[in-house]
């Protein structure tokens, strides 16, 4: 299932296939092999004061012969059963426009785009100040400094939470390399630039603004004269954005892989981000209801001076709807699924959660 690429599934997806993680893997076998897979990884979130957990699809692949016939999309709603065993309130995949229709079977919603990027080119080093950190690599072999690496990382605005235990994996991933800038012998910032396959570019940052310029310098020196890479950043601030941002403003571009949401539980995922939800209505009384009719939820929102109050009500002023216009209402639509929200949404939606690329498994 990975003819024509030198990395293989345990390479690029290292926590999937951790014995930990098997019961959360579906396949499907025919005469002794493994025709059809679909994965997934539950990982807890955490931005600003609300905790949530996610389910990643990973790479699902059936081979040509099987294809059209029921079982990835077997696999996928046997995925979706087990998020609810194990509590992940929403489920998250990346692919192509192309193959939406498959994942809308499963009442996945394509929403907007979810961050940005900058072409960045050999020649740019010299538009990053170098301020005289000292560089050096990253050792999976030894782990020195992977504390550090995630103690910068946990100063950025937190999207998906990660264990010592995932650190160690994913800063060992094949054709990436992570520099980290010393100052003193003291870790002040970091680096990851990766020529995966899966995973390309320059694809996470930590530490000051002045640190991940001096990287940036440094990675950018690296590459060869004719050679260019791209550069992520999350739709939150980050001082990697930031630095990209005053350096290169005119490249910024849209990344434009498109992520599918699947709200699984939507009473529990909307209960989870209640305290966002209430900031976000900054102290306006109002109040209205939801029905949720593929989910068979009702959820009523009631802001008094009191604050926030869910419950389960069905108010005079009541919406019905669906998983996948919910999806939309509350992540933002994706440009070939236009779905714009009530007006009594809209002055609270779109709600936002960086994923870096690292943990887009």
């Amino acid at each position: 299932m990975r003819e024509g690429s030198d990395q293989t599934m345990l390479d690029d997806y290292p926590l999937v296939y951790l014995n930990s993680n098997l019961d959360n893997i579906r396949v499907i076998k025919s005469e002794g092999r493994v025709v059809s897979v679909v994965p997934f990884l539950p990982r807890p979130v955490k931005i600003d004061d609300c905790n949530f957990s996610i389910g990643i699809i990973s790479p699902t692949a059936t081979y040509p012969e099987h294809r059209r016939k029921g079982d990835g999309l077997g696999c996928l709603k046997s995925c979706i059963e087990r998020m609810a065993q194990v509590g992940c309130e929403l489920s998250v995949l990346w692919t192509q426009v192309a193959t939406f229709p498959f994942y809308e079977c499963g009442a996945y919603q394509a929403v907007r785009h979810q961050g940005w990027k900058y072409s960045c080119r050999h020649q740019d080093a010299t538009l990053f100040r170098d301020n005289g950190e000292q560089i050096v690599f990253y050792d999976p072999t030894t782990t020195r400094y992977l504390k550090d690496i995630g103690r910068l990382h946990s100063q950025e605005v937190f999207g998906v939470e990660r264990n010592p235990v995932e650190m160690e994996f994913l800063f060992s991933l094949p054709k990436m390399t992570t520099l980290i800038a010393l100052e003193e012998n003291t870790p002040v910032g970091y680096l990851i630039f990766s020529r995966a396959s899966n995973k390309h570019g320059l694809i996470e940052a930590g530490g000051p603004a002045s640190a991940v310029e001096t990287l940036l310098h440094h990675s950018l020196s690296r590459l060869h004269p004719e050679e260019s890479i791209e550069a992520y950043d999350n739709l939150t601030r980050t001082e990697l954005g930031a630095v990209l941002q005053k350096r290169l403003s005119d490249r910024r571009l849209v990344d434009e892989k498109s992520m599918m949401i699947r709200i699984n539980h939507p009473s529990a995922f909307l209960r989870r981000i209640a305290p966002w939800i209430e900031s976000r209505n900054a102290g306006v009384n109002r109040e209205f209801s939801l029905g949720v009719t593929d989910a068979q939820e009702q959820i009523s929102f009631r802001f008094t001076d009191a604050g926030l109050q869910l419950g389960e009500e069905h108010l005079s002023n009541h919406l019905e709807t669906t998983r996948r216009e919910l999806t939309s209402w509350i992540f933002g639509p994706h440009p070939t699924r236009p779905n714009s929200p009530p007006k009594v949404l809209s002055v609270i939606f779109p709600f936002y959660f960086p994923i870096w690329v690292l943990d887009q498994s």
